[in-house]
């Protein structure tokens, strides 16, 4: 080969390189800020439902599902640098089932029927729960903080699903409900069809606890100690704000966190000092962050998704940067913004099995 070829060559394996990279950056025309469109827009992709962990520990990669011409697959993506690589072979994935587990090292999620488990660096995926329908999976599966269970609705059944090896998946309650999420201290919080929030433990016998709530609510979380539950009270009349509440269990009360410009959908960070909302606002489709001490709001850039219920903006775990999904360039894309200016890093513990 000679050194003119062996240029050519480099030059085109560079440049392949540089456009398998989906990373694009632009200035938001209201705010000036610089946001990172993470996914390529000419294919369909997701975050994971509320709740469930997208981003590494680290803030290394990031997962989602994306378009592909085998149907919908599992993605990382590097946050530095935009490389690339498919995690999964599906036959029918659930888009916005992914979780990740603390310790980065698995991915969980939805292949029609079955919920499956594959490891970061490859290997065969190991079946851990078959549903009665791929469809109880559109409402979503929770991991909890520690990596050990998974919790699910099938059908009118609340069931806990153990991570490990030669467990057994159990039945915590007969439900009437719509989405199931699992917190650090043990306990679920399920929504009900009328969209009521409900408690029980995990431990065997444990009663279901419905939440005194008055109100019309919207997107719930789980606060870092899950010792309360994290709420949007929405269309209180005209006039009224949404705003966010927190409820105690210990106290058995709700508190107002603050009240919101329109906040549709929420995130928290790791301490639960800053929230991070998205506006329903058709003239101000913000991306905004409040701080709880002073309650005051901040706008980022603009979302402009046609559906501001789903842009699910959630904060990397060390409280860094955002991430938000939205469809402003045709179809659901992945998008993310830096606020290390803004918000104080939140310091990680090395998670279960990872080794610093």
């Amino acid at each position: 080969m000679t050194r003119r070829k062996f240029a050519l060559g480099m030059a085109g394996a560079a440049a392949a390189s540089a456009q398998s990279n989906p990373i694009r950056r632009y200035f938001d025309p209201s705010t000036e800020v610089e946001v990172l469109a993470l996914s390529d827009p000419a294919q369909a992709s997701y975050l994971p439902h509320h709740g469930n962990r997208s981003v590494s520990s680290r803030n290394g990669f990031l997962v989602y599902s994306t378009e592909t011409a085998n149907g919908f697959q599992a993605q990382r993506l590097e946050v530095k640098g935009g490389a690339t690589r498919l995690l999964t072979t599906a036959s029918a994935l659930e888009p916005r089932s992914l979780a990740l587990s603390p310790d980065d090292r698995t991915l969980y999620y939805a292949d029609g029927d079955l919920l499956l488990g594959t490891g970061m660096s490859g290997g065969k995926p190991r079946q851990l729960y078959q549903g009665s329908a791929p469809e109880i999976f559109q409402r979503g599966l929770s991991l909890s903080d520690d990596g050990t269970n998974l919790v699910l609705i099938d059908q009118k059944k609340l069931v806990l699903v153990p991570t490990a090896v030669g467990r057994v998946s159990r039945t915590l309650a007969e439900v009437e409900a719509s989405q199931a999420t699992i917190s650090k201290s043990g306990q679920v919080f399920v929504r009900g069809t009328d969209a009521s929030i409900s408690v029980i433990a995990t431990t065997a016998g444990a009663k279901m606890r419905k939440l005194p709530i008055e109100g019309e609510l919207g997107p719930a979380l789980w606060s870092p100690d899950g010792r309360s539950i994290l709420y949007l009270k929405v269309n209180q009349g005209k006039g009224i704000p949404n705003a966010l509440f927190e409820f105690s269990l210990d106290a058995n009360k709700e508190a107002l966190v603050g009240k919101t410009s329109q906040f549709v959908d929420f995130g928290r960070n790791a301490d639960s000092s800053v929230f991070v909302g998205a506006s329903g606002s058709k003239a101000q489709p913000f991306i905004l962050i409040m701080l709880r001490i002073t309650r005051r709001e901040m706008a980022l850039c603009e979302h402009k998704s046609s559906d501001p219920g789903s842009v699910s903006p959630v904060f990397s775990p060390s409280s860094q940067r955002i991430y938000f999904q939205s469809d402003r360039l045709g179809k659901p894309a992945i998008f993310s913004v830096a606020v290390e200016k803004l918000v104080e890093r939140t310091e990680q513990d090395d998670p279960p099995g990872k080794k610093s």
